[in-house]
């Protein structure tokens, strides 16, 4: 499930999969960044209205709580920080079915050209579906 109003936070419910669990029975912390993309593709494909070209260029992560594989699902909340000229920074929530915050991250993004290899300006009606709310 998939949701989102122009300029609130976007939600996606993501599946924890059996795969996605380490020696101690949780969740490894390298797939939240998983779960964290899989949320962001979505947030671009609904936002933008196209399928997701962009790069990672910084990543910070909290990780909060464990996830185990019998939770089934977590929901992935993001929100727009930041617009630049090719660069968006959102803050990334993973909440679990108990309404837990277990992850916060803040990522950073830069729109891209695969075939250029460089970065490309958001345009204005991109710009206009992705800028904050005034005051932010």
């Amino acid at each position: 499930m998939s949701t989102a109003t122009e300029h609130q936070e976007f939600e996606r419910e993501v599946t924890v999969r059996w795969r996605d669990t380490d020696a101690l029975g949780h969740v490894n912390h390298a797939v939240f960044l998983t779960y964290l993309e899989e949320g962001r593709d979505a947030f671009f494909a609904q936002v933008i209205g196209s399928d997701p070209v962009y790069v990672v260029a910084r990543i910070e992560a909290d990780l909060r709580a464990e996830v185990r594989h019998g939770q089934g699902k977590v929901t992935v909340r993001i929100a727009v920080e930041r617009l630049g000229t090719t660069s968006l920074t959102t803050r990334e929530t993973i909440i679990s079915p108990a309404g837990e915050v277990v992850a916060q991250a803040r990522v950073v993004t830069v729109r891209w050209d695969a075939e250029r290899r460089v970065p490309v300006p958001f345009t204005d009606a991109e710009r206009a579906r992705l800028n904050p709310p005034s005051g932010q």
